[in-house]
């Protein structure tokens, strides 16, 4: 028997179109999630920064989902999570490592969603720094840097914490490097070039300055390096929006709204048509002013776009907590289940 084209009339259209209606809206699920005109304060970076916010904010993601996204210029992780139990924002934007410590401490801290999936940091040394290793990549490298000043956003950053353990995984002691404080790329820069430390401990736009300005070299991306396997294995989960339980328990539809604006806005930034658009956003909210500024945000950009991710995964996010276990940076295994939240978005 053939199926007819013929509408439903009466009763029968009346329950189709109720069962229809009510299979839209279980469809729509946790997506439907409005805010009511909430506004909510959010980190940022200099430089290509919170992306993903970025575009919410600027593309009307976020208004759409019944909430204002604010950012907020923090240059480094513990800065935000600071800031975040002072409430003065209300998500940070920072590593899984920063949100273990401040949780360590007695903080209740839960990761939302993602910003940038794969793993940000990055070693950078001045190009008149003698390294006869550079080339081998990991663990070679790090023999060229013993005894050298190395830059790190903050002390006890999950920069310092990094590189410490490459240090370790290298055959080397972190006592054998003297770490400094250079705050975020545009600041370790300038402290890089003007020689007052040998190599930075970083994150992108720096990658993208070295390329464009020809003033250092790039040695080792986290993101892309195979070794140590242990930090290659964080990649899926490497910096997060991230609310205090309280906001949760008190805000959490605004909260599922942020997330939802996040995802629309990573379907924006991941179509190559919106390049373009997105690095106009993206200079919106910071310009570079030194030469070539404009070419050193389009390159940071282009290499950032791949890690613009909403998901958190929970297996990466076991793989931080396993490597600070072993370098002794925490006494027991962390458990994802308590360091993100339910409704995270997952790969």
């Amino acid at each position: 028997m053939l199926f007819s084209r013929r509408r439903p009339t009466g009763r029968g259209a009346c329950a189709v179109v109720a069962m229809l209606a009510l299979a839209a809206l279980a469809a729509a699920g946790p997506a439907s999630a409005q805010g009511k005109g909430e506004t909510l304060k959010i980190q940022d970076y200099p430089g290509v920064g919170n992306m993903l916010t970025r575009v919410a904010a600027s593309k009307g993601f976020c208004k759409a989902r019944g909430i204002t996204c604010q950012l907020q210029s923090i240059p480094t992780g513990p800065l935000g999570a600071t800031a975040l139990l002072g409430k003065s924002i209300d998500v940070g934007f920072f590593p899984p490592e920063t949100q273990i410590a401040a949780n360590v401490k007695g903080a209740n801290l839960k990761a939302v969603a993602s910003g940038a999936i794969l793993n940000v940091y990055l070693v950078a040394a001045r190009a008149d720094l003698d390294l006869p290793n550079a080339a081998k990549g990991f663990p070679d490298f790090v023999a060229d840097l013993k005894g050298k000043k190395i830059g790190v956003t903050a002390r006890g950053s999950a920069a310092e914490i990094m590189f410490a353990y490459l240090v370790k995984k290298a055959g080397h002691k972190p006592e054998d490097f003297t770490f400094v404080a250079v705050g975020a790329p545009n600041t370790a820069y300038g402290a890089l070039v003007s020689k007052q430390v040998d190599a930075n401990m970083t994150f992108e736009p720096s990658g993208a300055m070295c390329e464009v300005l020809k003033t250092c070299r790039v040695l080792y991306r986290a993101a892309l390096s195979e070794k140590p396997a242990e930090l290659f294995a964080v990649n899926g989960a490497a910096s997060n929006m991230v609310v205090t339980q309280d906001t949760l328990d008190k805000n959490g539809a605004a909260v599922e709204a942020l997330v939802n604006a996040l995802k629309d806005a990573e379907a924006f930034i991941q179509d190559p048509k919106n390049f373009d658009e997105a690095l106009k956003i993206a200079e919106s909210y910071f310009k570079f002013d030194f030469p070539k500024g404009d070419e050193v945000m389009k390159e940071a950009l282009r290499i950032a776009i791949p890690a613009y991710k909403a998901s958190i995964s929970r297996a990466a996010v076991k793989a931080i907590g396993d490597y600070l276990l072993e370098t002794g940076q925490i006494e027991a295994a962390v458990d994802p289940a308590k360091l993100v939240w339910e409704k995270a978005p997952a790969p």
